[in-house]
């Protein structure tokens, strides 16, 4: 630990951790003064159903290369030759991108959330008013459509999974310990969110421009789990009826009206 806090003191590290602070902070700054976003998050948009099933294979192997790249920073922790120093710190830190990474797009593509709400204050809460007798024991609380749309604008906490590892790949072009190859799976990372961020805008895009989108990734993301219940015809998408109450479901829920294309 004292060896790690000697690197530290190191003028070129500094100089590095110095630049992806400064990078973040940007960044953080542009989001915030990005809030007029929210008026974009209603009327018309297009959901293409072809592309959103690309975008949802792009995702596997997204998924497949950051599960494989795990176990590299695992072993170099853990493993026979233990990491010291500058190393200790950059493995340290690439398995918390991962994993980070790995949370990130696995919430992105699980639509649970948003068909458990749908189930509940949709098809439950209209059994429930044509009810004699409902249950007390059943309470539907969660009415928050404000909230809902405020966070498909953005959310802090998934955006800056990109803006560190773009910090990472900054910092390698600066003098210090950190080079080229200690940022491997950032460059790797980057490139995959390229094409994800790519097909997830030919599939649909709610708030935001191209290069917008691709800073942020949660504005990019988000929407998806209101799309891809449409695409799930085995256990969602029954009939027509289906599609008109999700619909009208989403348009209440995120003031998005969805013109389906298939």
């Amino acid at each position: 630990l004292t060896q790690t806090v000697g690197y530290m003191e190191d003028p070129d590290i500094q100089n590095q951790m110095l630049a992806v602070l400064t990078f973040i902070s940007c960044i953080t700054a542009l989001r915030y003064l990005g809030v007029r976003r929210l008026s974009l998050l209603r009327g018309e948009h297009i959901l293409t159903v072809k592309y959103l099933n690309e975008a949802n294979l792009y995702k596997e192997v997204f998924l497949a290369y950051l599960n494989a790249a795990l176990l590299e920073p695992v072993l170099a922790i853990a493993g026979m030759e233990r990491a010291v120093g500058e190393e200790l710190v950059i493995s340290m830190l690439t398995l918390v991108s991962i994993c980070w990474w790995i949370w990130l797009v696995t919430d992105a593509f699980d639509s649970s959330d948003v068909m458990q709400h749908y189930k509940f204050h949709v098809d439950i809460a209209r059994e429930v008013r044509t009810t004699e007798k409902p249950p007390t024991w059943l309470r539907l609380v969660d009415q928050d459509h404000a909230g809902e749309k405020q966070s498909l604008v953005g959310c802090l906490q998934k955006d800056v999974a990109l803006w560190f590892v773009l910090s990472c790949i900054g910092s390698a072009w600066m003098p210090g310990v950190v080079g080229h190859r200690s940022v491997m799976h950032a460059y790797v990372i980057v490139l995959l969110w390229g094409v994800l961020h790519h097909s997830c805008r030919r599939s649909t895009t709610w708030s935001g421009g191209y290069i917008f989108t691709f800073l942020f990734p949660s504005a990019a993301l988000m929407p998806l789990e209101y799309c891809l219940p449409i695409m799930d015809v085995a256990d969602c998408v029954q009939d027509l009826e289906f599609l008109i109450n999700y619909r009208e479901y989403v348009q209440k829920r995120t003031g998005v009206e969805l013109i389906i294309e298939t």
